[in-house]
Order: C-alpha cells, then sequence, then structure tokens
C-alpha cells in the first residue's frame, strides 16, 4: 500500500486536457519532484492530490482510501498538507497566530468551551501556543513571532507559510515552488530547512521546484511533465542526462543548472 497513490488521474478544462493520465506512488519518507517547463500541469496535478479539483478520471489514494470529492478539509484531516507559488499567509496576523490558526481543527473542545472560556479551552490554548512556539524554533522564527506576516523579509514569509503546513502535521507535505523568488542565498537556506524537516520528522515530500540545483540536491525520484504528459521519471542522474528532458526543458547541457 502506498501512503499516497494517483492511479491514472486526469483533467479537462472546456475541454481542454491539462493533465492526461498522471501515476503517482508515494514512498514513506522520500522526497519526489515533480519539474517541467511553465504551464505543464505541476500546479494542476497538486490541486488534485490536495482536493481543490476533483480529477475528471483516474482515483486519488490515501492510504489506500479514495479521495475523490471529499473536500480539502478532509484531505487535510488524512495528512496531507500544501503550500502555494503565491505567499497566502494571513497577513494582518502575527506569525504566531499564523501557526496557532492553523492548529485550530485540532483544538478538541466545543463551542461551550470556547464562549465561556472554560479550564478546558485555556488548557489546550496554551497548549496550542507552546506547539506554535516550538514550531516557530525549529524554523528559526520563535524571535519574530509578534511580527506582522507581512512585515517579514520574503524568504521568512516563504518558510513561514512552511510552519504552517506543517502545523497541521502532515504525513505528506505539498510545497509548490517554494524557492521562487529568493535569492542564492535563501535558496541554500530553503534546501537546509527541508533537509532538517526530513532528517527530524516522519514525513514524505511531494516538490515543484524550477530551481534545478535544488531538485537535483535533495530528489529521491522525479518526474517530469510536458503539456500535461509525463515524458520521464527517474533518479536525478537518470533524468539529468534523459535526452527527451534536456530538449524539452533542461535545455543544452551546459545551460541545465544557469
Amino acid at each position: 500500500m502506498s501512503l499516497l497513490e494517483a492511479e491514472n488521474i486526469s483533467i479537462e478544462f472546456g475541454g481542454l486536457k491539462a493533465v492526461q493520465n498522471f501515476n503517482l506512488k508515494l514512498k514513506d519518507h522520500e522526497l519526489f519532484s515533480i519539474i517541467g517547463p511553465n504551464g505543464a500541469g505541476k500546479t494542476t496535478i497538486f490541486n488534485m492530490l490536495t482536493g481543490i479539483y476533483t480529477p475528471t478520471s483516474g482515483i486519488v489514494k490515501m492510504n489506500d482510501v479514495v479521495m475523490n470529492g471529499k473536500k480539502i478539509h478532509e484531505f487535510t484531516h488524512m495528512g496531507i498538507a500544501r503550500t502555494f507559488q503565491n505567499i497566502r499567509l494571513f497577513g494582518a496576523a502575527s506569525v504566531l497566530e499564523n501557526l496557532t490558526i492553523a492548529m485550530q481543527s485540532d483544538a478538541k473542545y466545543g463551542l461551550f468551551d470556547s464562549l465561556l472560556r472554560t479550564s478546558k479551552f485555556k488548557a489546550r490554548e496554551k497548549e496550542i501556543k507552546e506547539n506554535a512556539r516550538e514550531l516557530l524554533s525549529f524554523f528559526e522564527l520563535d524571535k519574530k513571532e509578534s511580527f506582522l506576516a507581512k512585515n517579514l523579509p520574503y524568504g521568512e514569509q516563504r518558510k513561514l507559510e512552511i510552519a504552517r503546513a506543517m502545523a497541521t502535521h502532515p504525513k505528506v507535505l505539498c510545497l509548490d515552488e517554494p524557492a521562487a523568488g529568493m535569492n542564492p542565498s535563501e535558496v541554500e537556506d530553503l534546501i537546509g530547512i527541508i533537509n532538517k524537516i526530513r532528517s527530524s520528522y516522519d514525513i514524505t515530500i511531494i516538490l515543484i521546484e524550477h530551481h534545478m540545483n535544488m531538485v537535483m540536491a535533495i530528489a529521491d525520484r522525479i518526474k517530469v511533465i510536458e503539456f500535461g504528459i509525463t515524458i520521464a521519471e527517474g533518479q536525478p542522474d537518470e533524468i539529468k542526462n534523459d535526452p527527451k528532458v534536456i530538449e524539452a526543458y533542461l535545455g543544452k547541457e551546459e545551460e541545465q543548472y544557469a
């Protein structure tokens, strides 16, 4: 049984086939990367794997449970979390509040406790804040817990978004171009954070990314998409030397990592 599995998933928009017969079997604790040119269908695949879109055909399974048609919060409950290409933090909320909000789905108290601020409510809220602060420390954001999220430097906003996804205790973390807009120093910091997550948590990661140095350095397996169709799959060394991939995406060998 695979942790997360896609069986021949396809999706159409107004007759346009955006993704065709995509297959995926995620292994525990691996880092699987999906790469391809802009418009290849990578984010559309993420949207099907996280409940934003329901495939036109094919099946998405999590721990052998069919997920087609389930709500986004049900995907989250099953252990799938994601980030987005465009940062979607609560900009007017503090760094700490961004995490405590994400943790509310596991609050374990009712409306009555919340309205009357019972001892159960207070104890759980204290626990949530403690857990949030531990996560902020892990991401080296603990000294900025009172900052508004919108006032963080760009690279730290990216880290906070990943931290917020981690706050839901995922089994599968889907990162959609987390290095987009980062400078080389920030990219190196992000690689360190991802490696730290892998070494510290029992988690599987799916990564969409255009920074090939990053992908080749940390991915266990890579799948290459072009016009919604899979054209190659394998380990990093296999992918970077595949003629079809070089022609479709990586470019001339000397330009692969520009």
